[in-house]
């Protein structure tokens, strides 16, 4: 058998290439590298599950790369980068120092975006599936979230877009923010974020709502919020989620998990303060309500004593008529029977004196009787109450009235006369405990 060089042998193989092979192919893959430099230079793969089953160099001559990436960015949304899939058109060519290498001539942008959707969509039914969509939003929202955890990049525009709206908000209103750092973009981003939400799970008791902000961005730049161990994550804190990842045309499966969503940072902070303000609204609401009712008993009593004290002098009115008739009277009868006359007059008086007496102590308990309410609807005052030594105890911003469904560890707010008292529940002991 003849030796043939190398030169040689690749020059075999390419002949063998180029006059068996078809023009062209339709290809399907993964970039799993993306170069410019000039050209463009990619390495694609073929995986089967996390395996890769195929690998083969690719490029893009700078003759048609620009007019590719410009028509793939304007109709799919993204840049083509590493982690797309793709498919593309392609040449087979192999040279005798550069070796075999696919020769993009076209890339149809369809098929990436039904790619990237049709993603999406597995992992939303996979969290439907396992329970897991819906469990965020089940978290009862707070009446005045206050205490935030903030996941994002320090240097994100969303992040101080957040900050500012929140501690500029024209009610005053307080609130304290812990940002947990992460990569919001990027091959890192994902295990960044997960990280974060790690760390906000073991703040948990300290945190009212966890929101996950950043800036705008392409699709491409959102793709790891279309991650199932995120939305994983997401769906096992104990703690409502908001979304505001600042992208308005698509919606991510982190934006699915989460408890609410605003479209971008600013409209987190909306939220979050719109929340704050309604409680304030409504409490105002029902001061309003109670100064009004007492108000309106405190009217209702005094017409009433104005009614029965206006009774009690029409009384004393008719009776002193009715006295003046009965003197008119018997002085007419005196010089019939003085003596008789003299003895009923006497009677006379005493039975005015008995009427006159207790209709003076009737208003008299009257009088009392209005004191005493008037006493008893100051007791009501919720201010008078705690001022006795009284104290209210709330959980969640409930008032507690029973220990039932009190759980050990679970935070305590007492509110006193001056002050509040904040206490951990180590144990409860019903009436029948006793």
């Amino acid at each position: 058998m003849e030796a043939l060089s190398l030169f040689e042998l690749n020059q075999l193989i390419r002949s063998v290439i180029e006059g068996s092979m078809p023009e062209t192919f339709l290809i399907t893959a993964e970039i799993s590298s993306f170069n410019v430099s000039k050209h463009c230079y990619l390495t694609l793969i073929d995986k089967d599950g996390d395996m890769t089953r195929a690998k083969m160099d690719a490029v893009i001559w700078v003759s048609r790369f620009t007019v590719i990436a410009d028509e793939f960015r304007k109709a799919a949304g993204v840049e083509l980068a590493k982690g797309i899939r793709i498919l593309f058109e392609a040449s087979v060519s192999f040279h005798e120092v550069y070796g075999l290498k696919l020769n993009i001539i076209n890339i149809d942008p369809s098929y990436t975006i039904g790619e990237m959707a049709s993603k999406r969509r597995e992992i939303l039914e996979r969290l439907i599936r396992e329970g897991l969509k819906e469990r965020n939003r089940s978290l009862e929202f707070p009446l005045v979230p206050q205490r935030i955890g903030i996941i994002s990049s320090p240097k994100a525009a969303g992040y101080e877009d957040l900050i500012t709206h929140l501690n500029e908000n024209p009610y005053g209103y307080k609130f304290n923010c812990k940002l947990y750092e992460a990569v919001m973009q990027g091959e890192s981003a994902e295990s960044s974020i997960l990280g974060a939400i790690e760390r906000c799970g073991s703040d948990v008791s300290s945190l009212d709502v966890v929101v996950i902000v950043r800036g705008g961005g392409g699709e491409f730049d959102l793709r790891c919020f279309d991650s199932y161990e995120i939305a994983k994550a997401i769906a096992n804190l104990p703690v409502p989620v908001i979304s505001g990842i600042g992208h308005e045309r698509d919606v991510t499966v982190v934006d699915e998990v989460s408890n609410r969503r605003g479209k971008t940072p600013t409209a987190v902070a909306d939220l979050i303060i719109t929340r704050v303000k309604n409680y304030e609204d409504a409490i105002s609401l029902l001061a309003h309500r109670f100064v009004h009712g007492a108000n309106k008993l405190n009217s209702d009593l005094a017409a009433n004593l104005a009614y029965l004290t206006k009774g009690i002098i029409y009384s004393l009115k008719i009776l002193e008529m009715q006295k003046q008739r009965i003197l008119e009277n018997a002085v007419r009868l005196k010089a019939l029977t003085s003596k008789e006359i003299a003895g009923k007059f006497n009677n006379l008086e005493a039975l005015f004196s008995r009427v006159r007496f207790n209709s003076e102590r009737r208003l008299r308990w009257a009088n009392k009787m209005l004191n005493g309410l008037e006493n008893n609807l100051n007791h009501l005052n919720p201010q008078n109450v705690l001022k006795r030594g009284y104290s209210i105890t709330y959980i969640n911003n409930k008032a507690v009235t029973s220990v039932s469904g009190i759980k050990k560890e679970e935070m305590l707010r007492t509110v006193l006369y001056k002050g509040e008292i904040v206490s951990i529940v180590e144990s409860t002991k019903r009436d029948n405990d006793v």
